[in-house]
Formats: C-alpha cells, sequence, structure tokens
C-alpha cells in the first residue's frame, strides 16, 4: 500500500509499505480520509519529540471503512463506514476509569507513535470506531480537532448570556467556537489575525469578530463586552501574544481554557487572579465520550464540519498540501487527504 512514513526529522516520504496486519481485538480500515495536522508538520520539522516513535505512518484524523475484522470482533460489520480515534486507550488505568481515556496512563497513539492513516489502510483497535450514520468521511476525519473543540468549550463552563472569546480561528478554535454556541451565549467573539479565518468564523456564528493585526484587539473586545471583559475565553492560538491578549481581556468570575499550545509563561498579576477572581484550565485531548458526543452533533448538524475543509488532495499529492499549510496566504484552514 501507499503510505507517507517519517523515518526522522526532515525524512518523510511517500514509500510502498504492506498493508497491515489485524490483531483479533481490530479492525483494518480502508482510509478514505484523513486530514492534515498542524502537529504532522512539526514531526516532519522536527520540532516534536514527545510521544513519538519514529519510523511512523503519520496521519492521527482518519475515517473509512472495514474491510477486515479480528477474531474477537462481534459488533462491527464489514462495509461499515467509521470515524477513527487516534488516543489508544486501555480502560483500565485510573485516568480511563474516570473516563478520561485522552490522559490514559498507558498512552499510545495512531499516527504518531504507532502507524496511522496517511496511508491506504489502517489497523484500529475496534473500541477506538465510530459507526457514521451519513456522516461524509471528509467530514469524519475532522472529528479528532472538533472534539478538541468541544473538549475547550464543555470544560469552561459556558452560561447562558456569557461573553465567549475565543482566541485563534483555526480548526480547533472555529470548532471550539462552535460548540460554545451551543451554550447560548449573548456575546461570541472570534479574534484573529486572518481574513478569511474570521469571515468563515462569522458564517459559522461568531457574533464578533476581531482582526489583531488591524486593530488594538484588546479594546475591541473590551469595548464589545461593555467594559466587563470577558466571562469565558477559549485560548486556541499557539503564539505568546495571544496567551497575553487571553490573560488580558478576562472578566470578573471568569475562566480561561488553554487548548493552544503558544510556548512561554502565562503571566498575570496575582491580585486580578484573586480578586476578579480567574481559574485557568489547562485542556489537551479527545476523550472516548468527547468523540462521541462531537459525532453525534456533527450528525445532527449542531456544528458544522464542510466550511472548515478548504483543500484536497490525493495522498500520491500530500507533500503538495504541507506546502500549502505552511504558506499563510494560500487561505488555508483544513486539509483533507484522500487516499
Amino acid at each position: 500500500m501507499l503510505a507517507y512514513v517519517v523515518n526522522a526529522p526532515y525524512d518523510g516520504n511517500l514509500c510502498e509499505r504492506e498493508t497491515p496486519r489485524i490483531a483479533a481485538d481490530e479492525v483494518l480500515v480502508r482510509v478514505r480520509a484523513a486530514s492534515v495536522c498542524h502537529s504532522d508538520l512539526d514531526i516532519i520539522e522536527g520540532r516534536r519529540v514527545h510521544s513519538l516513535t519514529l519510523p511512523v505512518i503519520l496521519g492521527h484524523e482518519f475515517a473509512g471503512e472495514i474491510i477486515e475484522t479480528g477474531a474477537d470482533i462481534k459488533d462491527l460489520k464489514i462495509g461499515m463506514a467509521v470515524g477513527c480515534e487516534c488516543i489508544i486507550w486501555c480502560g483500565r488505568c485510573r485516568a480511563c476509569l474516570a473516563g478520561d481515556t485522552s490522559r490514559c496512563e498507558n498512552f499510545n497513539e495512531l499516527g504518531t507513535m504507532r502507524d496511522g492513516g496517511f496511508a491506504e489502510y489502517a489497523a484500529v483497535p475496534s473500541h477506538m470506531v465510530h459507526r457514521l450514520r451519513g456522516l461524509p468521511a471528509d467530514e469524519a476525519s475532522n472529528l479528532e480537532p472538533a472534539g478538541n473543540g468541544f473538549h475547550a468549550a464543555e470544560a469552561c463552563g459556558i452560561r447562558e448570556g456569557d461573553a465567549v472569546a475565543v482566541i485563534g480561528p483555526g480548526p480547533i478554535g472555529l470548532y471550539a467556537m462552535q460548540c460554545a454556541a451551543l451554550y447560548k451565549p449573548d456575546k461570541l467573539i472570534m479574534a484573529g489575525t486572518r481574513k478569511n479565518r474570521l469571515e468563515t468564523a462569522k458564517l459559522l456564528g461568531a457574533t464578533h469578530t476581531v482582526n489583531v493585526s488591524e486593530t488594538d484587539a484588546y479594546k475591541s473586545i473590551i469595548d464589545i463586552t461593555e467594559g466587563k471583559g470577558a466571562d469565558r475565553v477559549i485560548q486556541c492560538a499557539t503564539t505568546p501574544e495571544a496567551n497575553a491578549l487571553a490573560v488580558k481581556i478576562l472578566g470578573s468570575n471568569s475562566v480561561l481554557a488553554m487548548e493552544g499550545y503558544g510556548g512561554g509563561t502565562l503571566n498575570m498579576a496575582f491580585n486580578d487572579f484573586l480578586q476578579k477572581p480567574v481559574s485557568i484550565l489547562g485542556v489537551t485531548g479527545v476523550s472516548h465520550r468527547h468523540f462521541k458526543e462531537t459525532l453525534a452533533a456533527a450528525e445532527s448538524g449542531k456544528i458544522k464540519i464542510a466550511p472548515v475543509i478548504t483543500h484536497r488532495f490525493p495522498l500520491c499529492k500530500i507533500e503538495e498540501a504541507f506546502k500549502l499549510m505552511k504558506d499563510k496566504n494560500a487561505n488555508a484552514i483544513k486539509i483533507v487527504i484522500n487516499p
């Protein structure tokens, strides 16, 4: 089968690999769609070294159809369309038993530590596949980033009538914003630097957008919130400047959910932290429950995935997709690979 393999930093290529052999508790998925994540570029270019086993077939966001089932599989059938979780969770450790499967103490992951979905076929443990009931494969390949957005919106406890600000209109930020809208905030603000992404945010339900590169974002958000600041902030961008803005716009009795990794430190005056007061949460990963609930929201139309997908490439042109993703002037948001 054709697959994209990373052997070492700056040593990735398309090559022929053997079709995976599945264990008794696994299914073989014919990959129909796999989405490109920025972390894929981080692996290719050597910025990500944690939770990584090389060589590996990249691709942790994918969907397809089952073409073979292991000997122990009873409830999954050949021909079934499925979306696939990427985190391999054990179901036995303290984190899994608490429902936080994304923090499994025996953590493993498709596409980073074990072969993933930038290939024609992928072997997937059966407890990680979810039957699709009408959701197209291209959209189902986005359930992992959409699940991150779902997790962030849920974690910060949005109340009806709140002023919610989302920073970073990348795929996860756009999904987080849509999930935040389900809680009926009064104001739903998206802040970012790219015009096409802010336009997409408006299309998907933002009541206000703020172009950080063209205006004083702090002043704009304070004005939008009538001087009060945001009740809930979801930070999905990857710069220290976004972190600083997130802290600055927090109102009283507010919550900041940190989903994006901007590096550096998060700086806040201790008196502000106590007297506002402020709660700060780190949010990462998609649990089994989050994946299921995100799938249900997508299939019911409560969140929309199609507008976030801007480009598609066949697997044989995946390196063109990587180049496009690095071009900030290309207006790409989410790129899907169709093996």
